[in-house]
């Protein structure tokens, strides 16, 4: 297999891009918020990498205000974890890879949310922190986007099964210590 270094460093342009620290730190997540906001966050990533509609919609459906303003928050970390490993070690894994499984994937998301995560995703891939700063404003176009980021950057790199076992992994992880 070849070795490419990583995309936009070593991180991508995640970090520069996502420079705003949402409230959600270890205190605040063992709050029953911040643990529901982990569960639906994760389920939310989970979903798209599926391309489950039904289980996007229920990983919204709250009416806890806490609970929304804190999704974008757990989708970030998860896609912090996913860009760890996927760029960790060598792989093959390209932009335009990223760039065409969001495209499949996003698709199962609210379509009013759909252009606003692949226009994310693009503007990850073509390094353009500004305009990915700006997909991620609001709560929950942040948790969309960060959440198709995710998903498109394992499911291309590692495919959808390997990834979905590392999120039951963490739901195992959380839930002993929940």
């Amino acid at each position: 297999m070849t070795s490419h270094p990583a995309p936009h460093g070593p991180h991508g342009s995640l970090m520069e891009a996502d420079r705003t620290r949402w409230p959600a730190d270890s205190a605040e997540c063992a709050e029953p918020a911040g643990r529901e906001a982990t569960r639906r966050g994760v389920a939310l990533v989970r979903a798209y990498a599926r391309g489950d509609s039904a289980t996007i919609a229920a990983a919204l459906d709250t009416t806890d205000p806490e609970v929304r303003a804190q999704l974008p928050s757990v989708t970030r970390d998860v896609l912090g974890l996913v860009v760890g490993v996927v760029f960790s070690g060598p792989h093959t894994l390209t932009p335009a890879d990223v760039v065409r499984t969001a495209d499949r994937i996003a698709a199962a998301g609210p379509p009013h949310h759909e252009p606003g995560a692949v226009r994310a995703v693009r503007a990850w891939a073509s390094r353009d922190d500004a305009l990915l700063r700006a997909s991620w404003q609001g709560e929950a176009a942040g948790a969309h986007g960060r959440a198709v980021l995710a998903a498109a950057l394992a499911v291309a790199a590692w495919g959808e099964a390997p990834f979905l076992h590392l999120l039951a992994a963490f739901d195992e992880l959380t839930a002993a210590h929940g």
